[in-house]
């Protein structure tokens, strides 16, 4: 079988996605040390803002690198199945999550809710209450388990799944349970520093 080298688009893929790994890895292991104690949450809000961020673009780089997977030369169908999710479900990591972040609001006496807009184009919608809590834990579970099956690909004996995993256990996740999430706490971020800084 031919290695990733051979595969110039298989090697940028899997550099992307490593990218993606150690950013969602980075921000993590930031919430739990910040869930354990830390009073500092107008500093943890600024950190979680930029590591989002990196997160949102290393996202976009992955889905672009493997669009060119793609489009380049075919390697074949992958030689076995996909490896097995791993240990843990989204519903135990979701509650994982929930208790350390929802740990952490009620310490600090931090207001969750907020007002959310679906559309800002929409001028018939009225603002919906939302719990930055949910979005938190939504994102987290999501950041985990696209992380567990990054760490689990291994380019240098097949390259013939990349494809699969890439789409069904990276890009198909964030886009359905992570993407909205990530939007929603990027705004709620934005928002709460600003009204932190006019204090």
């Amino acid at each position: 079988m031919p290695g990733p080298e051979d595969h110039p688009a298989a090697e940028r893929l899997g550099r992307a996605l490593g990218g993606l790994r150690q950013a969602q890895e980075t921000w993590l292991e930031d919430c739990f040390q910040v869930c354990e104690d830390d009073p500092a949450f107008t500093a943890t809000f600024r950190r979680w803002e930029e590591q989002l961020t990196i997160i949102k673009l290393h996202l976009h780089r992955a889905e672009t690198r493997l669009l060119h997977f793609v489009n380049a030369a075919p390697l074949g169908e992958p030689a076995t199945d996909l490896p097995p999710r791993g240990p843990l479900r989204r519903s135990e990591l979701a509650h994982l999550w929930r208790t350390r972040f929802e740990a952490y609001f009620t310490t600090h006496h931090l207001d969750s809710v907020y007002r959310r807009l679906d559309s800002v184009l929409d001028h018939d919608q009225e603002a919906m209450s939302a719990d930055i809590i949910t979005d938190l834990t939504q994102l987290a579970e999501t950041a985990q388990l696209t992380s567990n099956a990054i760490a689990a690909l291994d380019l240098a004996a097949d390259p013939s799944g990349l494809e699969e995993i890439a789409f069904y256990r990276v890009i198909s996740p964030w886009r359905t349970h992570g993407q909205a999430a990530l939007m929603d706490v990027l705004r709620w971020l934005a928002e709460t520093l600003r009204e932190q800084e006019e204090w």
